[in-house]
């Protein structure tokens, strides 16, 4: 097993690195525990605060080279079907705007991409979901991304393709930049159009917000649950990274979809 990243985590309280303990055994129902109940585990402190200070470097040193992602989509990320009334949630635009640090901005030695390729943080993951074989992405550009959100920037009302999403909170704005969410608002047999509707019109009743420090790694059921980000404000830059697994190994992206979301092919 490489222990390369062991440095960068607080493993005394997070004990990824003893799969079968009790103390991992108990972590991992912990987890489990609260995406039942609200679609989201939050593991604040996760990383060490010096890891992070290096992490936040990193993606320092790669922002200026982001690109920038404009794309208007539908809550579904589908592409636009004129089949649908104007009103329907499938036909009302969202606005996104934000900047994608891509997997290969970053060196092997960089702290990201060291936790990203540590064996236990994949273990730890798919021991959480349930999952009998889990792989890192195998696309060199989107395994690992940063999202990087400037002031006046967000991400609209979405839900995820991936059944869950595995991020890092490297570095929060002074305000904005709030993660909302409607927990559990898709079916797994249909798209929960009336829910929808009420979110995308502010009727909605249960609207959530994660508050979630830097150093924090959070697990999101985002494919059942609706989220968005609001705009961020103040000249301090969210940064928040993706960690890419998927059910089937040497998972890659097409060309049109790099060139869409990084602006270029690898």
């Amino acid at each position: 097993m490489n222990d390369s990243a062991m440095e960068l985590i607080d493993a005394t309280t997070y004990p990824i690195h003893r799969p079968g303990s009790a103390a991992y055994r108990t972590l991992v129902a912990r987890c489990r525990d609260d995406l039942a109940a609200q679609s989201a585990c939050l593991l604040p402190g996760f990383v060490t605060e010096e890891a992070r200070v290096r992490m936040v470097a990193e993606v320092d040193r790669a922002a200026p080279d982001a690109f920038t992602c404009r794309k208007p989509h539908n809550v579904f990320l589908e592409e636009h079907d004129d089949a649908f009334p104007p009103d329907h949630p499938r036909r009302r635009p969202q606005a996104t705007e934000l900047d994608s640090v891509a997997f290969d901005q970053f060196r092997p030695t960089d702290s990201l991409h060291r936790l990203y390729v540590w064996d236990p943080l994949l273990t730890f993951v798919a021991d959480v979901l349930r999952k009998e074989h889990y792989y890192r992405m195998a696309d060199p550009l989107a395994a690992l991304t940063v999202n990087v959100m400037r002031e006046g920037q967000n991400h609209g009302w979405h839900f995820d393709e991936s059944e869950a999403t595995t991020t890092l909170m490297l570095q929060a704005p002074e305000t904005g930049g709030v993660f909302e969410y409607a927990p559990d608002v898709r079916p797994a047999d249909g798209d929960g159009y009336e829910i929808v509707d009420q979110v995308l019109r502010g009727s909605y009743s249960d609207i959530r917000t994660l508050a979630v420090e830097p150093g924090t790694l959070i697990l999101f059921v985002g494919s059942r649950s609706m989220h968005q980000v609001t705009p961020v404000e103040g000249p301090l830059t969210r940064y928040v990274a993706v960690f890419c697994y998927k059910d089937r190994p040497n998972v890659r992206n097409s060309r049109e979809v790099q060139e869409l979301f990084y602006g270029r092919t690898a």
